[in-house]
């Protein structure tokens, strides 16, 4: 019986049963006529009684199929009303519900079924269906009472303001549905049992789910009503710095910084303040440039570039946190006004925002800008479309840059917007992808960014294994709109001591060509030397493993050794030919923590071009991975600019 079950559960039982089976029916065949009597009358008895024991609890639960069906399907629909804005039909739907479920409930878990309780197997099946549907009652019931006053349409952006004395009010009712699910939740994991049959098991398995999202969604809101008045001014005006980004000219966080904006938030109304070429802030810094004084990383790391004379290039980190820290300290040391926090978006993201406000008339653009063409425009089409010569083009550039975010966001931001729920559904995509990234520098507010995933922050170790990968263009040019990247990470782990070995490769493929295209595409004025259409770029390999080795196009090479975010930066400078493409080899090695698994987090860098990366996770000696009946597995990165791997072994 303690034998451990690595089959499935109740293996050990299984076998236990058939030895006790074995000796029990030669034991029979061994014994008198009348002890084989007893026995046979024993036997029956037993399931007799258990047959009565369980028939109410059988008839019970059939009766009631129907109610709980009903019940379930109204929960699910009201849950999708709430989310939609029509609480006053979700409360009918929700008081339906509760009638359907504690009548259930009542029928399943009455006295007249708890002998069902006294048999084994049967009794965790019994305690489940009456345990559940008294559950989802009380869930019903207090969401029915609440849901008149989530009226989520009520926090709509119309004519460019919201509503806060409405968000305010939001507060104590979803406070109140997210107490009920939370215990909800908490009680229904008190009804697991591995003795649930699979019929059982996965639509209960289903509904934890679904009081899971449930629970975790009512918490969010109950989080951003309190927070989110105050982000849009209900305290008194915000003052948010907008760094419109082109990874056509790449940089950590995403690319650089072309031109900015001002958005203003009071009482929840928004409105874009200020808009113009980054150049006016560079031009209005006191001689010298800004004096920064932190973060401590950044300054290690980025300080040699001097960020606080050129602005445009303050997304050198990859940390969002870390960028709006020192745009903080630069704007108001330009004249401008103390900031509060700073949004950060590139050209996909404005296409994205683009879907709300329609088609976009652009001085000096012969064709509106729309969600499909934008990004093209404003990464490869703006530069190509201009041929005078670097002046003319980067003065042409910054007011075409400035003008789209001026125009874009004065749309935005004075006209309305729809619901939460249609808003996170066109948005999440490139908030995951880091095209849009919003920081606020007051601390109580940075939980929910965190949660919402809009803060862009580099990801954390927590004593685990991490892979990052920048590219940094060291040409002062537009040339990365051509550039392609592609990352492998092979890594082998031996789960007995927790030792990694880690081998990175990351290929540059340069698309560019060395004539046909405009000096501020293909010129490299930081490197006057290089050959047209080169592209020169800063590649850095974040990792918390020491580099034993490092080769470029196979010859062995070196890279520049530091610190950031408390692991190690190895970055060197690589020229990549027009037409070509160069090969860097890192290998790797050091100790993780291994406990429950293998984790792996991942941020791939927002670019013109979508990363490429594949991870290879194998194990050293006699282990494998958890179960397949193989050592190694393969996978394959997504679009989203963070992401974590995890994978466990056995022996």
């Amino acid at each position: 019986l303690r034998w451990p079950a690595e089959l499935f559960h109740g293996f050990p039982s299984l076998v236990a049963g058939g030895l006790f089976v074995l000796y029990g029916v030669s034991a029979y065949r061994q014994s008198r006529s009348q002890a084989q009597r007893r026995v046979r009358q024993v036997v029956a008895g037993l399931a007799l009684a258990a047959i009565v024991l369980c028939l109410p609890f059988a008839i019970g639960t059939l009766l009631v199929r129907t109610e709980v069906a009903q019940g379930q399907h109204a929960t699910r629909v009201a849950i999708d009303d709430l989310s939609g804005g029509t609480s006053g039909s979700a409360s009918a739907l929700l008081a339906t519900a509760a009638k359907d479920l504690n009548g259930s409930s009542a029928a399943t878990g009455g006295w007249w079924t708890s002998g069902a309780r006294l048999v084994p197997v049967a009794s965790q099946h019994a305690r489940l269906v009456a345990g559940a549907t008294g559950i989802a009652g009380r869930v019903a019931i207090v969401g029915s009472k609440q849901a008149s006053a989530l009226n989520y349409h009520r926090l709509d952006y119309r004519n460019g303001s919201v509503d806060l004395a409405a968000m305010r009010a939001m507060a104590g009712p979803a406070a109140v549905l997210s107490g009920q699910l939370s215990v909800a939740n908490r009680q229904l994991g008190g009804l697991e049992s591995p003795w649930l049959v699979g019929p059982v098991q996965a639509p209960f398995a289903r509904v934890r789910e679904e009081v899971r999202q449930a629970a975790s969604n009512a918490s969010l809101a109950v989080q951003a009503a309190a927070v989110l008045p105050d982000i849009l001014g209900g305290a008194g005006p915000r003052h948010y710095f907008v760094a419109f980004m082109t990874p056509s000219e790449s940089r950590g966080l995403d690319g650089f910084i072309g031109s900015f904006g001002v958005l203003t938030a009071d009482g929840g109304h928004v409105a874009l303040t200020r808009s113009g070429p980054i150049a006016d802030i560079e031009s209005a810094l006191p001689p010298g440039g800004a004096k920064l004084t932190g973060p401590v990383d950044y300054l290690a790391r980025y300080g040699a570039f001097q960020p606080g004379v050129f602005p445009q290039d303050v997304t050198y980190s990859p940390d969002l946190p870390s960028v709006s820290a020192v745009l903080a300290q630069l704007y108001p040391q330009a004249g401008g006004t103390s900031i509060d926090g700073v949004l950060a978006i590139d050209p996909y993201g404005l296409a994205a925002l683009l879907n709300f406000t329609g088609p976009i008339d652009v001085p000096g653009l012969p064709v509106p800008l729309t969600s499909a063409n934008a990004a093209h425009m404003l990464l490869t089409q703006q530069y190509t479309s201009f041929n005078g010569g670097v002046t003319p083009q980067d003065a042409a550039r910054h007011d075409f840059l400035q003008s789209s975010l001026r125009v874009a966001f004065d749309q935005l931001v004075g006209g309305s917007l729809p619901g939460p729920r249609a808003l996170a559904q066109d948005l999440a995509g490139p908030v995951a992808q880091g095209r849009i990234g919003f920081w606020s520098m007051h601390p109580s507010e940075q939980p929910l960014l965190r949660r919402l995933g809009v803060d862009e922050s580099f990801p954390q170790t927590n004593s685990g294994d991490l892979l990052a990968v920048t590219t940094q263009n060291a040409g002062n040019n537009k040339i990365d709109a051509y550039l392609h990247t592609g990352i492998n990470d092979a890594v082998t782990v031996d789960p007995g001591n927790g030792s990694v070995t880690s081998q990175v490769t990351v290929t540059l493929k340069n698309d560019a060509t060395s004539t046909g295209l405009p000096p501020i595409v293909i010129a490299s004025p930081a490197a006057p030397g290089l050959p047209p259409g080169t592209n020169r770029t800063w590649l850095t390999v974040y990792s918390p493993l020491a580099l034993t080795g490092l080769t470029m196009d196979g010859r062995p090479a070196t890279a520049t050794s530091g610190s950031e975010f408390g692991i190690h930066a190895y970055s060197a400078y690589i020229d990549v030919p027009p037409r070509g493409q160069s090969e860097v080899v890192l290998n790797l090695t050091g100790q993780v923590n291994l406990t429950g698994a293998y984790h792996l987090d991942l941020r791939l860098q927002p670019a013109v071009n979508p990363v490429a990366c594949s991870v290879q996770v194998g194990a050293s000696g006699d282990w494998l991975v958890a179960g397949t009946v193989k050592s190694a597995v393969q996978w394959t990165a997504g679009p989203s600019a963070r992401q974590q791997l995890g994978v466990s072994f056995v022996h």
